[in-house]
């Protein structure tokens, strides 16, 4: 057995129960697709009860296709993980194709990723333990996503790589400094909306994340959309949480979404479940009567 070794390794991208309504969270090429001023609001607590989970803000933009069929977008978002935390700023540019049956985006994103590990904050069993030096360590790398998304008036698809150069972290006073790197994420999303009759449309939406290794997510949801005002929807993930969902249209340019996502695996007698809330802004300039509805899509 001292001859044997395992390496762990997990997710480092914040997970999002509301993904079917932020998809540019986590797909570039989502930029100018609503033809509208878009910006989201994002406050994530994860498993609420025990010490040092994860709890990420997420504030992110973009605007509409210019006359080149060009869109820019902007991404910052802050998360924390016990002694981690990590900082991205980041700026995209999406160009889209328009096609007979649809709309093909490709969109690229690039910027700085920040993580901090505060040594002060972990409790060692040995007292000369090489890495317990109580340091706040701080390394900076770049990072580059790229992501397609091809969409109809009831249909999407997207497919994304996040962190595609996988730059390794500097931490000069660490040994075995190479084991630190940004692991590249995969995501491949999709959903339809179907109409029930005039007040009722049903959208079931799924996605697929990949982070290396064994860190694999895999999120089924069907959310309903009343009256086009208020979404109720419901979801599992990976067999170990349960996810409830609402998401409010309360004016044409405002909506705010909140999840609940209920345990189900060891952690819940630890945990109280995953909160989220969503905060979302759309606006129209353009004025233009022939839009899509963003409420579908």
């Amino acid at each position: 057995m001292l001859m044997t070794s395992f390496a762990g390794i997990a997710q480092q991208d914040a997970i999002y129960s509301q993904y079917m309504f932020n998809p540019f969270a986590i797909n570039p090429a989502y930029a100018g697709s609503r033809d509208a001023v878009n910006i989201v609001v994002v406050n994530r607590s994860q498993w609420v009860g025990l010490d040092g989970a994860p709890n990420t803000q997420t504030i992110s933009g973009h605007v509409p296709m210019d006359k080149n069929n060009i869109a820019w977008g902007f991404n910052i978002s802050r998360d924390k993980l016990g002694p981690t935390s990590n900082l991205l700023a980041a700026a995209t540019a999406a160009y889209q194709l328009r096609l007979y049956h649809g709309t093909l985006t490709f969109g690229l994103r690039g910027g700085i990723y920040n993580s901090v590990v505060d040594h002060g904050q972990l409790l060692f069993r040995e007292d000369d333990d090489i890495l317990d030096n109580k340091e706040r360590l701080s390394a900076i790398v770049p990072t580059f996503d790229f992501g397609l998304y091809y969409y109809t008036e009831r249909f999407y698809v997207g497919l994304s790589s996040n962190h595609i150069t996988k730059h390794r972290f500097n931490y000069s006073s660490l040994p075995n400094n190479q084991a630190y790197f940004l692991a590249r994420h995969t995501f491949l999303a999709a959903g339809y909306v179907f109409e029930v009759n005039r007040d009722i449309l049903l959208k079931p939406s799924v996605l697929l994340k990949y982070g290396g290794g064994l860190a694999f997510n895999a999120d089924v949801n069907v959310n309903a959309l009343f009256k086009e005002l208020f979404w109720l929807g419901i979801g599992l993930r990976n067999l170990s949480s349960l996810n409830f969902l609402v998401d409010f249209n309360v004016t044409d340019y405002l909506r705010v979404g909140y999840s609940y996502d209920m345990t189900l695996n060891k952690l819940k007698s630890y945990s109280y479940g995953s909160h989220e809330i969503i905060i979302g802004f759309d606006f129209n300039l353009r004025k233009s009567p022939n839009i899509l509805s963003p409420r579908y899509l």
